[in-house]
């Protein structure tokens, strides 16, 4: 893992920041166009007949005042509604990126929580992640996620870790290889990530749709794992999913790295994960996520799981916070009055770190607050993604 900045030290507390911006359109004069009448008096002409003739100069008049009034309101109201339209393109085009982050889980349930982000650009995916976070023995010497040996740990059956495969990848190649494997545990990451970079997701899908898992296996360089053909399924998916998305712009999309990182920014009682898209020395994007065990929480690894055969307690599952916003969000508000939920949190880190560098980023540049967090722990979540951004995944 990286080495530890300081951000928290320069930051004592995090407070939310509404930012509102107003339009304001103003057409202050309306002019009137004043018709003289002159008419040559005739002696001759009967009274009530001149009478008459006043009152239909009366009438032109007021009539052309009220039109010339409806037209400038006219074009005050098309005024302000092209106004309304440029601000709207406007506000689209900055939060358009050229790099979308999507994180996801897999709707199935298996041995492992699996973790899965995809950067795509337009129609094409241009990197991926995975890891899997598994329960293994004790006895086994895997290091377990942070906090496993503190009240996190407690969510385990006795006698059980709950570990990720990438942290522990020289142990767990060592075990597959003992079982008969021919490649390490990276192998078979690296073999679905780069046979999916570069490729549109309609491509991946027909390859999918026409293939059985034998020949995929057979297709992907370097892929021995039975775990292969479902990965690629994971990864595909995921690159569909909009459940959980961070945008960012790259000078050049297809050449973003993935990094990746564990920590313990909020307490002992959960992990996170961050997964950074970087384009040289700048941070293009982050997407970050927590878990913990909640009773009843929301997850693919329920009861009926294999997964959920090491839980403590089959009720009390390993749950990401994303997943379960609008859960873990109540119990912000009703335990520390929180106003703003979870994704919305990690969103605003999200958003303060893209386009930094990573230097600014470990330097902490000044944070005094970040537009949008509530959560006394922001410090922590910045100090995770700069690990992240400084941990390059062993290929």
């Amino acid at each position: 893992m990286s080495k530890k900045f300081n951000i928290a030290t320069l930051m004592l507390a995090t407070s939310l920041a509404f930012v509102a911006c107003s339009n304001k359109n103003s057409e202050d004069t309306d002019t009137k166009e004043n018709t003289a009448v002159e008419e040559k008096a005739d002696e001759t002409k009967d009274t009530a007949e001149k009478s008459k003739e006043d009152k239909k100069t009366e009438v032109e008049e007021t009539t052309d005042d009220d039109k010339d009034k409806l037209e400038e309101n006219n074009m005050d109201e098309e005024s302000e509604e092209k106004d309304k339209e440029e601000i709207d393109d406007s506000d689209e085009s900055s939060m358009e990126g050229n790099v979308v982050l999507h994180r996801a889980y897999p709707d199935e349930a298996s041995r492992s929580f699996t973790n899965v982000v995809v950067a795509t650009s337009g129609d094409k995916i241009v990197n991926a992640f995975i890891d899997e976070y598994q329960y293994f023995d004790e006895d086994e010497n895997y290091q377990g996620v942070p906090n496993s040996d503190k009240e996190f740990g407690q969510g385990a059956k006795e006698g059980k870790v709950l570990a990720s495969k990438i942290e522990n990848k020289q142990p767990y190649s060592e075990s597959m290889k003992q079982a008969g494997g021919k490649a390490s545990l990276m192998d078979n990451y690296n073999a679905v990530t780069d046979f999916v970079k570069g490729k549109t997701i309609t491509e991946l899908e027909e390859f999918l749709d026409e293939n059985d898992d034998e020949k995929i296996i057979d297709s992907l360089s370097g892929a021995t794992f039975k775990s292969t053909p479902s990965l690629l399924r994971y990864v595909v998916d995921a690159s569909k999913d909009d459940s959980y998305v961070i945008e960012g712009n790259a000078d050049n999309p297809e050449d973003i790295e993935l990094r990746y990182a564990l920590g313990a920014p909020h307490g002992d009682k959960s992990f996170a994960n961050a997964v950074i898209a970087v384009e040289g020395d700048k941070i293009i994007a982050a997407s970050i996520d927590e878990y913990q065990y909640i009773e009843e929480g929301i997850t693919k690894q329920g009861e009926d799981s294999d997964f959920a055969k090491d839980y403590a307690d089959s009720k009390t599952v390993l749950a990401s916070k994303l997943e379960n916003n609008d859960l873990y969000s109540d119990l912000m508000k009703e335990k520390a009055k929180s106003t703003t939920s979870i994704k919305d949190n990690f969103e605003a880190i999200e958003n303060f770190v893209a386009g930094k560098t990573i230097s600014n980023a470990k330097e902490g540049e000044a944070i005094e607050t970040v537009s949008g967090a509530t959560l006394v722990d922001t410090a922590g979540y910045l100090q995770l993604i700069v690990d992240a951004a400084e941990n390059a995944i062993n290929k």
